[in-house]
């Protein structure tokens, strides 16, 4: 007995709507393997990537498709998905081509336009020269960039899957709001995010990911895992973290200071909320992610602090899209001209580190209707620890 996030309905809006998309370009088939896009439409919890166990789903334009794993996988894939046809096959670290093979041929699939990962933010988890016989025995099928079908109706998330976003977003404000008060002087920062991870498991949030940093000198790392260091008085502890319920994420930072923050930390937290707050009220449909990114970096050229690195600058963005993965498509970024629409959730986030702290507010909204929902609700000022 499995715990399936969505019924069959959901898969079949899903699927429905995908090959609206494949029919309006002309392909023929989805050819996905191991990650969230076959996630996506098999309902299958996949890894982000396999290596020794590929998965592979077949999707034709019509009929039903074909999903291909490994022996060992092959129960939790009837427990999970909701596809019929589930083929199996042994050998390990290698695409299964007799059964892929043998599956193009039963679905007819011997011409024509299939898409396949092979665009920006996607990864074929086969290895390349086995995708190269594939082509070799199918000469007369022309692989192509499944993105354009694929992450149109990632971005626009169905009433369930931000219901899942939603509480992975509340047990995270939860999570914060618990661990900051339990951390001490002279605990390590191994222990400060075990703390945070912990609560969050024990409040239902699963998966917890997380980097941190503290201490003057270290301010510029924002993406390092936790080390042995052991925050002291007068050090930031700044963490930006992450957990999944349902296969959804949360994704948004928040800081504490040991001993309380002082003026010139609670000014710089205060001055980026502000710059967070101005792209937060700037999401609604109709609006660009380019025109959000513009809005927030203009603002932090303004800053009056001792910058030593753009947090955001160096990042190429002040935020994205949040989903089955921690950071999907849409980029809030000035070269990201989408346009924002109901059910897309994305964060924002710009940030500075100066040598007395690193200034990182992130924020994760719901396009609505309307205009938009702050997700992310815990406390934003610093908190003393």
């Amino acid at each position: 007995m499995v715990d399936r996030p969505f019924p069959d309905a959901e898969y079949e809006t899903r699927v429905n709507r995908v090959r609206e998309l494949m029919a309006q370009v002309g392909m023929d088939a989805l050819f996905l393997t191991t990650g969230a896009n076959l996630t996506y439409l098999s309902g299958y919890p996949s890894p982000a990537r396999s290596g020794s166990r590929p998965f592979i789903l077949i999707l034709p334009l019509d009929g039903d498709p074909v999903f291909i794993v490994q022996n060992g996988r092959q129960f939790e894939a009837k427990a999970y998905s909701w596809i019929t046809d589930i083929r199996t096959y042994a050998e390990l670290s290698r695409a299964p081509l007799a059964q892929i093979r043998q599956a193009f041929a039963d679905l007819k699939l011997t011409k024509g336009c299939v898409g396949a990962e092979l665009g920006f933010e996607q990864c074929m988890d086969i290895p390349f020269a086995d995708f190269m016989q594939l082509q070799e025995d199918f000469p007369e099928i022309r692989f192509v960039d499944v993105g354009p079908v694929l992450w149109g109706p990632r971005m626009r998330k169905s009433e369930a899957e931000i219901s899942y976003i939603r509480k992975a977003c509340q047990i995270a404000s939860q999570a914060y709001e618990k661990c900051f008060p339990e951390l001490r002087e002279g605990m390590t920062e191994v222990e400060v995010i075990h703390t945070l991870y912990t609560i969050s498991m024990k409040l239902g949030g699963s998966n917890p990911w997380g980097v941190i940093t503290s201490g003057e000198g270290n301010y510029d790392f924002a993406s390092k895992g936790p080390s042995s260091r052991k925050i002291e008085k007068g050090d930031m502890v700044w963490m930006d973290f992450a957990c999944c319920v349902g296969g959804y994420w949360s994704d948004f930072s928040r800081a504490g200071v040991v001993g309380g923050p002082t003026r010139e930390q609670r000014r710089a937290q205060a001055l980026i909320h502000e710059i967070t707050m101005l792209g937060v009220e700037m999401v609604k449909p109709g609006v660009k992610a380019s025109a959000i990114a513009k809005a927030c970096n203009t603002e932090l050229a303004k800053l009056d602090l001792p910058v030593t690195s753009s947090i955001s600058g160096l990042a190429s963005r002040i935020g994205h899209g949040v989903g089955l993965a921690v950071t999907e498509l849409p980029h809030i970024a000035e070269y990201d001209d989408t346009v924002l629409e109901p059910g897309m959730v994305i964060t924002i986030e710009p940030g500075v580190a100066t040598p007395y702290g690193i200034f990182h507010v992130e924020e994760e909204v719901l396009v609505t209707e309307e205009g938009h929902e702050l997700l992310s609700t815990a406390p934003r000022e610093l908190w003393t620890i």
